[in-house]
């Protein structure tokens, strides 16, 4: 655990040393890698201390996975729509365990309508959608009426269970998407980078609820129509895996990035944050740090 400092992980951690807010394995030095995670740290470190408002990263290489690089990466942070990402994995349990079908057809009426970022809002209502369907608008356009249709049909408890069962001890969900009634009565869903890390790294490892679960929650996140943070500085000929989150002071993106040269896991979180603008060009800027870090 690596609160309020940054941290590096090195394949051999034993002995230890103290670099400043860092912590670096000896040993490992004379890795060509380990130093350039060490490096990489630094960077992003500085990065962090020029910035307003509270930030929780988590990089992980899924190639080599001792290495890490973190950032108060436990820390509770309001999820906004990254919950979304956690809610796919437990639709995914449920079907796997025969109590939903892809191919279910859901009605979506005037009342279900939520406001906020999404397509449905501006469909002919009522509107017939398979669960599939649903699942691609909740996570590639960050439909907040898909999102809550799909709570309604598993609800709260069940939801909850799963992200125990999952794995997830620090993310909840105890309202619906654009609930800001619920909010304002201090009702939050929340996750953590590192938990975010853990089913990002599951999914590319097939390891989420089983291979075909994974890969199919991997395609949707690559279809992520939201942009403007980790992939904004990268060639467009680069893949990456993603789900953003943004709503008042927050402003998230978190998922898998498929370099040539390594693929790695990279979630950057933010809270109070005044200016939207800037805070998704600092999620952009450390994204490409990591990223020329890899080539």
């Amino acid at each position: 655990m690596c609160k309020k400092l940054l941290c590096v992980i090195g394949i051999l951690l034993i002995p230890v040393i103290s670099f400043g807010h860092s912590f670096y394995s000896k040993a490992a030095l004379f890795s060509k890698k380990d130093k350039a995670f060490y490096t990489l740290s630094h960077k992003l470190e500085e990065q962090i201390s020029l910035e307003k408002g509270d930030f929780s990263v988590f990089i992980k290489d899924l190639k080599y996975p001792d290495f890490e690089v973190a950032f108060s990466e436990e820390k509770k942070f309001p999820a906004a729509s990254l919950i979304k990402v956690p809610v796919a994995a437990v639709v995914l349990m449920a079907i796997k365990d025969g109590r939903l079908f892809l191919s279910q057809k859901v009605t979506v009426e005037k009342k279900d309508i939520t406001g906020g970022s999404g397509i449905i809002k501006g469909m002919k209502l009522p509107v017939s959608l398979s669960l599939e369907e649903l699942l691609k608008l909740m996570i590639a356009k960050s439909d907040n009426t898909a999102t809550n249709k799909i709570i309604s049909i598993l609800g709260f408890d069940y939801i909850n269970k799963g992200f125990n069962e999952l794995g997830l001890k620090d993310t909840i969900l105890v309202r619906k998407m654009m609930d800001f009634y619920s909010r304002k009565k201090g009702l939050e869903n929340y996750t953590t980078a590192s938990e975010l890390g853990l089913i990002f790294t599951q999914a590319y490892e097939g390891k989420l609820v089983d291979e075909a679960s994974s890969a199919f929650l991997v395609s949707l996140l690559k279809k992520q129509k939201f942009n403007d943070r980790l992939p904004r500085y990268l060639a467009k000929s680069i893949s990456v895996a993603h789900k953003t989150g943004l709503e008042r002071g927050v402003v998230h993106d978190a998922g898998i990035v498929f370099s040539s040269k390594g693929d790695y896991v990279i979630c950057v979180l933010s809270n109070k944050v005044d200016d939207y603008s800037q805070a998704k060009k600092f999620i952009a800027k450390l994204s490409l740090l990591t990223y020329n870090f890899y080539q």
